[in-house]
């Protein structure tokens, strides 16, 4: 999907300069209605002059991009004066009754399901009296993949890693309301997801949507809607060939084997999102397209952590259960992924694991090698130190503490036993997590932190 740059400036009074990529577009401003003299015309006259006649509206600008059937060319509509992005599908398809049907479910599905994370199609219809085409928003910013690859992993910020993360979460959202709709994209790659500005996520380049079957698919009251708005879709449409396809290095199992698709197909598209803002690459990768389809057949992937060492093992489980090879043992929805996501996100990052303690039970005890800090999250501790032999109470804890930490940074045993007063709740942060996160931080920051750890254990 074409992408650009959209700056304005004045000119003269009325007027606007628009640049877009590396043109710059000319074109009346908002106040230019005012140079109309409205007492010496009609209103049949305005309107002639304001809204272009017949294919006239639109003018062709540059191809700005180029599929498989088609070319997304940069496009002015003279109407509204604005650019928009015109996917048009090439001359050698328009005879083709399969290739001009799914042409026309791309465009309706894409302008039938309304969310944010989707881009809006404007129109449908045909130029110079052949030429098929449909206008959408012209979407500024980057793909997912230029941005993961925009720098070495190592060099990525936590920060950056969570953004990435988070528009998956709202790519999630898109593809849960195509399902709610009852079609699934079948393309989902880093390709596909286009970054815009102020933190907008779209998924685009639906060109290979599929419907599901009504087992696997509640349609929506939205869907209802529209099928009264529009009616069933013509009989050529909803019967024409669908193409199978998609892309190898992203493709679930079930696609490469031509099997049924369902939500579930997706959930494991969107894994393999997730493996690529971990590892830099899909999945299946390989200079050979059928070597990538007979890895995406096999469900053949090494594990994000066999070619990266700073893989985040909740995160990796999460990529692993979307990436199951039996569409069963994935998450149920796409919803459910994003609702995973979402925790992850919570946590910042780290991974909690929830521990349960007995009243009266040693949580960790003096003179241990430490292993795990915590988080009491229900319930009350009792923290004491033994000195020459007799046993001190230093004081008690309640839920939202934290204890252990010291222990971990200084690399030192225990200085404290705690003791559980009551049932307790606690959050475990393993040595490995702390290691990996401090190894994160700036080197002299990291140092300080350590060096004030080991200080305060010798008090």
């Amino acid at each position: 999907m074409y992408h650009s740059r959209v700056t304005a400036k004045k000119t003269e009074p009325g007027h606007n300069q628009r640049t877009i990529g590396s043109e710059t577009v000319a074109e009346p401003g908002p106040k230019s209605a005012s140079n109309f003299d409205y007492d010496a015309m009609t209103i049949e006259q305005l309107l002639r002059a304001s809204i272009p006649a017949g294919g006239t509206r639109l003018e062709l600008r540059r191809e700005v991009g180029r599929g498989g059937m088609g070319s997304v060319w940069l496009a002015i509509d003279r109407s509204l004066r604005r650019p928009v992005a015109l996917k048009q599908l090439d001359d050698s398809y328009a005879t083709n009754m399969s290739q001009v049907a799914n042409f026309l479910r791309e465009a309706r599905v894409t302008a039938q399901i309304d969310h944010p994370n989707l881009v809006p199609v404007y129109e449908v219809g045909v130029r110079d009296g052949h030429r098929i085409y449909y206008t959408m928003k012209l979407v500024e910013g980057e793909d997912l993949a230029v941005r993961v690859r925009s720098k070495p992993l190592e060099e990525r910020s936590q920060t950056e890693l969570l953004d990435q993360i988070d528009a998956v979460i709202r790519i999630c959202g898109a593809v849960a309301a195509a399902h709610d709709f009852g079609y699934a994209h079948c393309d989902i790659k880093p390709h596909n997801i286009m970054l815009g500005r102020y933190g907008a996520a779209y998924l685009m380049d639906w060109g290979l949507v599929q419907p599901l079957s009504h087992k696997s698919v509640i349609r929506s009251t939205s869907y209802s809607e529209a099928q009264e708005v529009s009616g069933e879709e013509p009989k050529w449409i909803r019967d024409a060939d669908l193409f199978t396809g998609g892309t190898p290095a992203f493709m679930a199992p079930e696609q490469a084997r031509d099997a049924p698709i369902t939500a579930q197909t997706d959930v494991f598209a969107l894994g393999a999102v997730l493996y690529f803002i971990l590892t830099a690459r899909g999945p299946f990768t390989n200079r050979s397209r059928d070597e990538a389809l007979r890895r995406a057949k096999a469900c053949d992937f090494e594990r994000p952590s066999t070619l990266r060492d700073d893989v985040p093992p909740a995160l990796e489980a999460i990529v692993l259960e979307a990436m199951a090879e039996d569409p069963r043992e994935r998450f149920a929805t796409v919803e459910a992924l994003a609702v995973a996501l979402t925790r992850y996100l919570r946590g910042g990052g780290w991974e909690f694991e929830s521990v349960s303690v007995a009243a009266g039970d040693v949580v960790v005890r003096q003179g241990e090698l430490a292993d795990a800090a915590y988080i009491i999250i229900e319930g009350r501790c009792e923290v004491t130190r033994e000195e020459s032999g007799e046993r001190r109470v230093l004081r008690v804890m309640e839920a939202g503490e934290v204890f252990g930490e010291t222990a971990i940074l200084a690399g030192s045993p225990r200085t404290a036993t705690v003791r559980a007063l009551t049932d307790v709740t606690l959050y475990s942060i393993t040595g490995a997590v702390f290691e990996r996160e401090i190894g994160r931080w700036n080197p002299w920051v990291a140092q300080f932190v350590q060096t004030l750890a080991r200080r305060l254990g010798e008090d």
